[in-house]
């Protein structure tokens, strides 16, 4: 038999073998792999990534790299990439928590700068506003001074008379000859001191005028000073209330789009 003859009997019956198949298969699917992917070890210095990094380094020092410079931060990042590819290439990101927690994190701002923001409606601000109240809302401080004058002396009604139309004309309360009492109070620090019916009367008086009130076993002339907390004024509190919609509502959008990616899988528990 000829040299011929026997080459092809031997190829007829590797080509029998199912293993051989196998093996041409898989150089097969390598060979079109490489050949729509490229080299895999192959890095690709764009100008886009060029730019990016002289964006981070001005960034981080203030000013852009001089040539020098540059040709570092490239060094650098060729390092980081071939190490980064090599690393996955060996499946080391597999089973790790952290990769896992900044891979997800990196995704999900994708999608939130993949979100266009709209502005809210008056109805949606007094909404977020009744909801949220207690995040711009500060406990009312009153800034208060009482004259008391006893309820059992005969002649307090005309000294207190007196005393007011005094206070009136511009005197100072310091010298008047009589017990001052005062602080700097919030509402439910006033109701602790001088009890509900006293604070009520406090609370209702205008600010800065002097205003006849009664407590307990007295007759009293009191002042508010001054007024603080309660609710921002409308032109303060719109941009904070804007600001926390936004969030809220991007964080909100952002999740539903999360959730969405997350619904395409499913879990399956195994034995191994």
């Amino acid at each position: 038999m000829s040299a011929t003859g026997v080459w092809r009997r031997r190829a007829a019956r590797l080509l029998a073998e199912p293993t051989v198949w196998f093996f041409l298969a898989g150089a097969s699917l390598f060979v079109a792999h490489r050949l729509v992917t490229g080299d895999p070890r192959l890095i690709v210095l764009t100008p886009g990534v060029k730019a990016e990094l002289a964006r981070q380094f001005r960034d981080t020092n203030g000013h852009p790299p001089t040539p020098a410079e540059m040709d570092d931060e490239i060094r650098t990042w060729a390092r980081e990439e071939a190490l980064s590819r090599e690393a996955v290439r060996e499946r080391l990101d597999r089973n790790d928590r952290t990769i896992r927690t900044v891979l997800a994190d990196k995704l999900r701002t994708r999608v939130a700068v993949g979100i266009p923001q709209r502005e809210p409606t008056p109805a949606e601000l007094a909404g977020w506003l009744a909801t949220h109240r207690s995040l711009y809302e500060t406990p009312r401080r009153y800034d208060y001074l009482s004259i008391a004058f006893p309820k059992d002396d005969p002649s307090s009604p005309a000294a207190l008379a007196k005393v007011e139309h005094t206070l009136e004309a511009g005197a100072d309360p310091r010298r008047l000859g009589r017990p001052i009492a005062g602080g700097d109070l919030t509402d439910a620090d006033l109701r602790q001191r001088l009890g509900p019916a006293l604070a009520a009367g406090i609370e209702g008086l205008p600010v800065g005028r002097w205003q006849r009130l009664t407590g307990g076993d007295a007759l009293l002339l009191v002042r508010v000073n001054a007024l603080d907390g309660g609710l921002p004024s409308a032109d303060e509190l719109r941009p904070r209330l804007v600001a926390d919609w936004h969030y809220a509502e991007r964080k909100q959008e952002v999740d539903r789009a999360v959730q969405a990616i997350v619904d395409r899988y499913h879990v399956e528990e195994r034995a191994r």
